[in-house]
């Protein structure tokens, strides 16, 4: 992160060396009202005279200067580069070529994006130990959260209300984490640990590619892994009517206060007797004649997993 942070103030902001207890903002993305970036050009001059030139703020990404708004940060972009040098960067012209050094060399990513469905470049900064100022829509809020100081929790900062002052205020906020080294090294540990797995994207990316198509994903290494799990000596021959008498018996026991016994002391009763004998313990399931008609999936949580039975229709 230093060595990343030093190379991006000598180049853009055209500090001599490392400039460590001034904080570097950026954004990468493009210049459309989606992503915010007229909150970024209001709020930058006012910063810039508050916290007296000490702050850093990048815009990387082009403007297509033929829609209006982009025209119009654009312009506010450049004057604020011509003014502030050292302070603020722009270059709407060009295509922005360093997101993984800003990725990394920030000290905070912002989004101030008026919506955002899922969010791709939070992950990108987090995943250079990075947190996000954002505000709370979409995935975002689903992935940015403000650090807490008296429990260490939270990866970045976050604004409810779509304003500039509440960016301010959050970009504050984020300065004040900033010059406590403790908390800050601590949100900068949280955002890292918050990244998400591109796999567990890609993954998930396919399952609905499948959906569609009335096909179920099948998941080859989780299927290889499970494979490996089942016992290599296995008998076809004992699968028999003695056997699921056991099966089912020893499966009853583990669900009963019945005593568990073992090896020559077990005595195995058919299912008939089982359930004379242990009628008012044995489960609803052996007495109606169910059929299984839908069941969670299985990524979902225990707790709230679920399946869905059917009484099998008489001949």
């Amino acid at each position: 992160h230093i060595s990343a942070k030093k190379k991006l103030q000598q180049k853009y902001v055209k500090m001599a060396d490392l400039a460590g207890s001034i904080p570097v903002f950026a954004f990468v993305g493009r210049v459309v009202a989606q992503k915010g970036v007229h909150l970024i050009c209001e709020a930058a001059e006012t910063l810039i005279h508050k916290f007296q030139g000490r702050i850093n703020i990048l815009v990387g990404g082009p403007a297509n200067r033929k829609d209006p708004y982009a025209l119009h940060c654009a312009g506010y972009m450049e004057s604020l580069a011509a003014r502030f040098p050292n302070s603020f960067w722009a270059a709407p012209n060009d295509f922005f070529m360093d997101g993984s050094l800003v990725n990394f060399g920030a000290d905070f990513g912002m989004m101030p994006s008026a919506f955002e469905p899922g969010g791709i470049v939070q992950h990108e900064f987090f995943v250079g130990g990075t947190p996000v100022i954002a505000f709370w829509t979409g995935g975002l809020k689903d992935s940015v959260f403000e650090f807490k100081w008296d429990t260490n929790e939270g990866n970045g900062v976050v604004f409810d209300v779509y304003n500039k002052d509440c960016f301010m205020a959050a970009i504050e906020r984020a300065i004040g984490t900033y010059q406590n080294k403790a908390k800050y090294a601590k949100m900068r540990e949280n955002a890292f640990k918050s990244t998400m797995d591109g796999v567990t994207v890609t993954k998930a990316w396919a399952r609905e590619f499948y959906r569609l198509k009335n096909k179920t994903f099948i998941d080859q290494v989780l299927e290889e892994e499970e494979k490996s799990k089942i016992p290599t000596d296995w008998d076809s021959d004992k699968f028999n009517d003695s056997f699921m008498d056991e099966y089912v018996y020893k499966s009853f026991l583990s669900n009963t206060d019945q005593p568990t016994v073992s090896g020559a002391d077990i005595k195995f009763e058919p299912l008939s007797e089982i359930i004379k004998k242990h009628s008012e313990n044995l489960p609803i399931t052996f007495y109606l004649n169910l059929s299984l008609i839908h069941i969670s999936e299985p990524t979902r949580p225990r707790l709230i997993s679920y399946a869905v039975f059917c009484l099998k229709k008489k001949k």
